[in-house]
């Protein structure tokens, strides 16, 4: 019997380099083979990471100008709607999924315009306050009206159901790509004495705290690699510059071959002071290395077990961070049974387990 498949949609910014997008792709690839998958993103971008080649990519535009004013961004966003809404009907799309405020904002106003299910899947820390008022006040109207909030975690799960009203709200973790997962070596002591950090050079992230411990420990054999590219890079340099840290420390931009990273580090360094749920730190323990984070919400308590699989510090205590810093450095048998149990943890996060779980959402709500 040959059944004509659903045809899902994801709605997000760009295909660029990201947490968020990462997702999209990975759960795009795994969901190819049940419907008709459908990107749908506001301006054409490259696809960072690898999509199946059923997977189709619609934007809204070529590309867009930063409007001057409100009224300019209300007009943009206005566009973009009509645009989304647009492209829902022409492909006949059965059910939308949004990710990340202003697309699932978007996604929910065109699903009602085309009366079809929406999902809305929201990767940030609730009680960040920089997202713009209007967004906020957005939010707190139109997400009631999506048909399901996804989250990340428990705890940002409890935030939402003080903030919002919503009929329905699930949480799903991110997956990690059976792809990626394939290309992991084993951990040995053997490694390269490398500190390996990756994510978006921004105030959230603050690289400058490895930096600053890294350079506190003198750590003469060792190299540290900030990956990721961002507002802050050219603060960074300055300051790699000022520690005369420049033949330690390496930035480099963004790579698609993260893996080759993973798997000659041997100790992985976090500090954000907020997070959605840092899709890096749940890599690198996939991949066995050995991690020390901030305790920030949310998510690095979900992955480490603090002294069990990795090390927690708390966001503001640097004193901490860099004791535990020198703990992971001088102690090769504590390396090894971090990488072992790190790995244990995260093998209910593999995409087939999270998959399964985005399956079942949506055919419940295409039923």
């Amino acid at each position: 019997m040959n059944t004509k498949k659903k045809h899902i949609a994801f709605v997000i910014g760009a295909l660029s380099p990201g947490g968020a997008e990462r997702v999209i792709s990975n759960l795009s690839n795994g969901l190819v083979k049940d419907y008709k998958v459908t990107i749908i993103t506001f301006i054409e971008s490259d696809p960072f990471y690898t999509l199946n080649e059923s997977v189709n990519v619609v934007s809204c535009f070529k590309k867009l100008t930063n409007p001057k004013s409100f009224l300019g961004s209300l007009k943009l966003n206005y566009a973009i709607l009509k645009k989304v809404s647009k492209i829902t009907k022409q492909e006949k799309i059965d059910l939308l999924i949004g990710f990340i405020t202003q697309a699932n904002i978007k996604a929910v106003i065109a699903a009602k315009l085309n009366r079809i299910p929406c999902l809305i899947s929201e990767r940030n820390d609730p009680l960040k306050n920089d997202i713009p008022k209007f967004w906020t006040i957005l939010r707190k109207y139109i997400y009631p009206r999506a048909n399901c909030l996804i989250v990340q975690t428990e705890k940002v799960k409890q935030v939402y159901e003080h903030m919002i009203r919503t009929k329905d709200m699930v949480v799903l973790p991110n997956p990690i790509s059976s792809e990626l997962s394939k290309l992991r070596k084993e951990y040995s002591t053997d490694r390269e004495n490398i500190i390996l950090s990756v994510g978006t050079f921004n105030n959230d992230k603050r690289q400058e705290r490895i930096i600053a411990a890294f350079h506190q420990l003198q750590l003469n054999d060792w190299k540290l690699i900030l990956l990721g590219e961002g507002p802050n890079e050219t603060k960074l340099k300055a300051l790699i510059k000022e520690l005369n840290l420049s033949d330690k420390v390496e930035i480099l931009p963004k790579v698609k071959n993260v893996h080759d990273y993973y798997n000659k580090a041997s100790v992985f360094a976090f500090a954000s002071k907020a997070e959605g749920f840092p899709n890096v730190l749940l890599e690198a323990m996939h991949f066995g290395v050995p991690s020390l984070s901030t305790d920030c919400n949310y998510g690095p308590s979900e992955l480490i077990i603090n002294g069990e699989n990795g090390f927690l510090a708390p966001v503001d205590d640097q004193a901490m961070f860099v004791e535990y810093l020198q703990k992971l450095v001088k102690n090769e048998d504590l390396r090894l049974s971090f990488s072992k149990e790190s790995q244990k943890t995260t093998e209910k996060f593999l995409d087939t387990h999270v998959t399964s779980s985005w399956k079942d959402l949506i055919s419940q709500h295409l039923s």
